[in-house]
């Protein structure tokens, strides 16, 4: 403590200061080195303002201006206010949801008012510390408790180390709206307070602290970005052909070690060149978005969709025998042709090949022969669901209880 007592205000705003300025240094580091999220910018903008708060507002009190000493708290003040406000506004972009810009933005200009014309915000420490600790505190608390309930996948623990932050900073602002309000020394400068010299160094850390785990949060969602567009298809969003030996081998050895059928449908769009040449890419892309879509309707959560590339798509359905996956290959088959999309004025048609893994069977003997089905369906007038024949049981492979004697 008696450290505290030593620094003077200079060392104080002029580190505290500092962590708003490498704060927005980082953020604006990160969107000039690619990540376009529009929520870096109001977090570098926050750090902005919470420097030239604490550094500004210094230089305000101790140098000569035309304005008043109330006018220059006030304006360091509003300065710091807007630091928590537009690291609130950049959380909730980043979430994805509607920023309450105006009303944060009219709630400093009623702050910066209150605190020029109301004589006791220039002229008590006490007043200062219990008004604007207040402001912060629920900005904070409202931005933690947003990041902290939004969970995304490989994104939540980092999330959380955000809120985590904010949280301990209105924790700590709670602590200190307690010791305004129990204490009789606030009644000058802060510097003469070694607690408020304490608060003031801990945000410098909090703000620190903040700069990094939203470095790490911004880095960690680039990461699950790459790693989505490796999996999937950005065209579609459906996994794509990479994914897909993965996840066949993980529902196989499920299918095998809880005896349950296993089924996959591979189903190719009837006369798609003749819409690329007609129509044009552009037509086609959205023609394949459309069928995307109508797949992810008739899915059931636990069901699979891919596409292989080009207007080929394969779906594998766990616990599902050939004739259940046959019924849907027919829902599907039948809502395509039925619906007219609207790149086109006109529905289009698919041809479907359906076939169960068979006992002993290898995934891609499975596949050859859900494809070999679908070019039977296209031979036999396109439109249509083939199911192949079932597969011969592999030498050694155990017999199905059903199976005919």
């Amino acid at each position: 403590m008696d450290l505290i007592v030593l620094l003077d205000t200079r060392t104080v705003a002029f580190v505290t200061g500092l962590a708003g300025f490498v704060m927005a240094a980082t953020m604006l580091g990160l969107y000039a080195a690619g990540m376009r999220e529009r929520a870096l910018l109001h977090w570098a903008f926050a750090g902005l303002a919470y420097g030239l708060g604490h550094q500004g507002g210094h230089l305000m009190l101790n140098l000569a201006t035309p304005w008043s000493v109330g006018v220059s708290l006030a304006l360091a003040n509003t300065l710091i206010a807007l630091g928590h406000v537009f690291g609130l506004i950049g959380t909730q972009r980043y979430l994805g949801r509607r920023p309450w810009t105006l009303p944060l933005l009219a709630a400093c200009a009623l702050l910066f008012a209150v605190s020029v014309a109301w004589e006791p915000m220039h002229a008590s420490l006490r007043m200062r510390v219990l008004v604007l600790s207040t402001f912060y505190l629920g900005v904070d608390a409202i931005a933690g408790a947003m990041l902290w309930r939004a969970r995304a996948e490989g994104l939540t623990a980092y999330r959380r180390i955000v809120a985590l932050v904010l949280l301990l900073e209105a924790a700590f602002l709670v602590v200190r709206l307690g010791y305004a309000a129990v204490t009789d020394t606030l009644t000058t400068s802060f510097v003469q307070d070694p607690f408020q010299i304490l608060f003031y160094l801990l945000s410098m850390v909090f703000v620190f602290a903040l700069a990094l785990a939203l470095a790490l949060l911004m880095f960690r969602g680039k990461e699950v970005e790459l790693q989505w567009l490796v999996m999937h298809d950005p065209l579609t969003g459906l996994f794509n052909r990479r994914s897909l030996e993965e996840h066949a081998a993980r529902e196989i050895a499920h299918c095998r070690r809880h005896g349950v059928p296993l089924s996959a449908i591979v189903f190719d769009i009837d006369h798609f060149k003749r819409i690329n040449d007609t129509r044009g890419h552009l037509a086609g892309d959205e023609v394949i978005r459309a069928v995307a879509r109508r797949v992810a309707m008739e899915l059931r959560a636990s069901d699979i969709a891919f596409r292989l590339g080009g207007e080929e798509f394969l779906l594998l359905l766990p616990s599902t025998a050939a004739n259940g996956a046959a019924t849907l290959a027919e829902r599907l088959r039948a809502g395509l042709a039925s619906t007219p999309l609207e790149a086109l004025g006109a529905p289009v048609t698919a041809s479907f090949g359906v076939a169960e893994l068979g006992p002993g069977e290898t995934w891609n003997d499975a596949l050859r022969r859900a494809d070999q089905a679908m070019y039977r369906a296209k031979r036999e007038g396109r439109d249509r669901v083939v199911v192949a024949a079932p597969a011969e049981p592999a030498p050694g492979a155990p017999v199905p209880a059903d199976a005919p004697a």
